[in-house]
C-alpha cells in the first residue's frame, strides 16, 4: 500500500508549475501549438525540513521514509493549496546546524504513472 507524505516542512516552500507543451512556428509568422500527452501539468516542490535526529523525534522518520522510496518509489503529496497527487523524490542533503540538528532539503516531482 502506498505511503503518504505528512511530515512538517518549513513555510515558504516553493513550488516551479510546468505545462509540456510543443510550438511550430512558420515563416509567415503564424505559430501552431498544444500540449504534449494526457497529463501536461505537472509540479516539483523544494521542501525542507530542521529538526533533531535523535529517537522520537520527526526527523529520524522522515529520513527513514525518504530512503524507504528509494528514489523511485511513489508517494501521496499534497502541496501547499493543491490536491493530493503521486510524488517521487531522489536524494536529500543533510546540514549540519549543531550537536544532532540538522536541515534537510529535498525535491519533490510529480509522478503520474507510479510505482508504489
Amino acid at each position: 500500500m502506498a505511503e503518504t507524505f505528512t511530515f512538517d516542512v518549513e513555510v515558504g516552500t516553493d513550488g516551479d508549475i510546468s505545462q509540456r507543451t510543443w510550438e511550430n512556428e512558420f515563416g509567415d509568422g503564424m505559430v501552431q501549438a498544444g500540449g504534449i500527452g494526457l497529463n501536461t501539468k505537472s509540479q516539483v516542490w523544494n521542501l525542507v525540513h530542521t529538526g533533531e535526529n535523535l529517537p522520537g523525534e520527526e526527523l529520524p522518520e522522515l529520513l527513514a521514509f525518504l530512503d524507504r522510496h528509494e528514489g523511485y518509489k511513489a508517494f501521496r503529496y499534497a502541496p501547499p493549496g493543491e490536491p493530493e497527487g503521486w510524488y517521487r523524490t531522489n536524494g536529500y542533503k543533510k546540514k549540519a546546524l549543531g550537536e544532532e540538528i540538522y536541515t534537510v532539503t529535498f525535491t519533490v516531482k510529480q509522478v503520474f504513472n507510479p510505482r508504489p
